[in-house]
């Protein structure tokens, strides 16, 4: 990394609880405040997206509304720790934030939320060999006046081409790709085979057909075209990489997610609550379940 000088960020109360401030503001000034938890903790991150990108990867208008990092693996739960210390909350765990199981969401009155990456989707080598990749050529940017780690422009691109193959309303291909030069594009090819994303970024780029017998495909798939609960538990059934995480997706498919539930409620859930929640969940399943065992007898050839 190449050093810059470091300012402290703007730290504790905003002048009032009841101050507006803009989205975008918010989550400029956010950065460099989980930024300087980070370092007194001792924790080594890397800010991605948003403020964080340079100049030209970002399309013009296109706002962020939280701070994404991604944390070294072993140091997780110490920054976790921090947080919390410094008066976040967590509103999701790793395990029930999405398929993947990448992050844990955390709020803060004054600064918002801010998603703490244990890993990035679509990357399948282990989450420290993937931190390791993708910090290679990372630098310090300034972020509201505050120098902030970010990965180089390689990892930048692909951190955004992999979050597009599961963003269908992202999928911004003719800046991260399109108007990037062979050269570029080579590169950010070869970094996607060191991490393991060769199929994500197909799915990225439209090329996910080419990786049909990937276990991975049917969940690419379920992001590019959409589909029913069960397809997306049946997709992340097929994709889970050993069978003790093919349990855990069975188990997660007929479980309540009492993180989603806290947030849907705005409160946290009553024991009413959640078997409301789990006998409509379970109907949902039996729907679901139903209506594709018709779609299935449809396909069939007449006797």
């Amino acid at each position: 990394m190449h050093e810059e000088p470091v300012t402290d960020p703007p730290r504790g109360q905003v002048s009032s609880p009841d101050v507006d401030i803009p989205t975008f503001a918010r989550v400029q000034l956010a950065h460099p405040v989980v930024q300087r938890i980070a370092e007194e903790a001792g924790v080594s991150l890397l800010h991605l997206k948003g403020p964080a990108l340079l100049a030209g990867l970002r399309a013009p208008g296109r706002l962020s509304s939280d701070v994404d990092v991604l944390v070294q693996p072993d140091q997780f739960t110490t920054m976790e720790g921090a947080l919390h210390d410094h008066g976040w909350e967590r509103y999701s765990h790793v395990s029930s934030g999405s398929a993947f199981e990448h992050a844990a969401n955390w709020w803060h009155p004054h600064w918002g939320y801010a998603d703490l990456h244990a890993r990035w989707p679509g990357a399948t080598a282990s989450p420290a060999d993937t931190f390791s990749a993708l910090s290679e050529e990372s630098f310090l940017q300034p972020i509201a006046h505050y120098a902030c780690p970010v990965p180089g422009r390689t990892a930048q691109l692909l951190v955004l081409l992999l979050h597009s193959a599961r963003s269908p309303g992202y999928r911004d291909v003719e800046l991260t790709w399109n108007e990037q030069s062979p050269q570029q594009r080579a590169a950010v090819i070869d970094l996607a085979g060191r991490i393991g994303g060769q199929v994500a970024l197909a799915a990225a780029l439209g090329h996910l057909e080419e990786h049909r017998g990937d276990p991975s495909y049917a969940l690419w798939h379920f992001y590019r075209d959409g589909g029913g609960r069960l397809d997306e538990w049946r997709a992340r059934y097929r994709a889970a990489p050993s069978p003790s995480g093919r349990w855990r997706v069975v188990v997660s498919a007929a479980r309540v997610n009492r993180d989603h539930l806290r947030i849907e409620l705005g409160r946290t859930p009553t024991r009413s609550d959640v078997l409301t929640a789990q006998l409509g969940r379970i109907g949902k399943l039996v729907r679901e379940s139903a209506r594709m065992a018709r779609a299935h007898l449809r396909k069939r050839p007449a006797p």
